[in-house]
């Protein structure tokens, strides 16, 4: 399949379709300071322009959905759904719902910056997502070396606390188990007769195979890869590569109309 096929083929279901994606790597280009994160140009009109043609569009993203309203401006999309820190959270017209943090996530939050000392990098960082942890290795000289002495200290802490690990882009994330982007997307696609899923990284590959399942289910649905994150495992698994968010953000415009 190629874009124009992909764009033939989901333009006549626009409202009645889900365009769902990622944010960091897949709207916006990876940075080493999360904080910096924001859109490549035209793709916030992009996504309203879809909005007007009757699309739901949604932001399915492991940061936390507030975060990603306010660095990326999608409170400028009407009606945009943000499913945060893998649909544990969900944004709408300016209200979020969120859960409490569990206790293991305080605990965690107490007892993680020891266990990252003990890794001796002091480039390596952590980011506290509120209802989860990212141990940062981007900005470390050998980020590689930096995650593999961390990866079982931190894999045990958080077994002993009954949460999840789960490798990103030169990151360790601990978070509460039960929560993915499949999920999230499955709830979200629930009643609508087309799916597109846009994604990047290793976190976005249970909403790859989501989409795989829907389409056997007899939905149309179809996926972009976005290999800005240069992960190996994401070869294969999408309808179509494109090579990173500019160019995504030229497949959404297209296919807006």
């Amino acid at each position: 399949m190629d874009v124009d096929e992909l764009i033939g083929a989901l333009q006549p279901h626009l409202p009645s379709a889900l365009i769902a994606t990622d944010f960091d790597g897949t709207l916006a280009p990876l940075v080493p300071d999360p904080e910096k994160s924001r859109p490549v140009a035209g793709v916030i009109e992009a996504l309203a322009r879809l909005r007007r043609r009757g699309a739901q569009v949604a932001v399915i993203t492991g940061r936390a959905a507030d975060t990603v309203v306010r660095l990326g401006g999608l409170d400028a999309v009407p009606g945009i759904v943000v499913a945060g820190l893998y649909g544990l959270q969900m944004w709408q017209d300016g209200r979020l719902e969120s859960p409490e943090p569990p206790e293991s996530i305080e605990v965690l939050r107490a007892e993680l910056p020891e266990v990252v000392e003990s890794g001796g990098d002091p480039d390596v960082w952590i980011e506290d997502k509120g209802l989860s942890l990212v141990v940062h290795a981007r900005t470390s000289a050998d980020p590689d070396a930096a995650l593999a002495r961390l990866r079982e200290p931190v894999s045990a802490l958080a077994k002993r606390l009954g949460l999840e690990v789960h490798p990103g882009s030169d990151v360790l994330e601990i978070r509460v188990p039960g929560y993915d982007k499949a999920g999230a997307l499955a709830r979200l696609a629930a009643g609508r007769k087309a799916v597109l899923f846009l994604g990047d990284d290793l976190g976005d590959l249970p909403a790859f195979a989501e989409i795989r399942r829907l389409r056997d289910e007899g939905m149309i649905a179809y996926s972009v890869a976005v290999r800005s994150s240069g992960v190996p495992q994401l070869d294969g698994v999408a309808d179509i590569d494109v090579p990173d968010p500019t160019v995504a953000a030229r497949l959404l415009t297209a296919l807006a109309g």
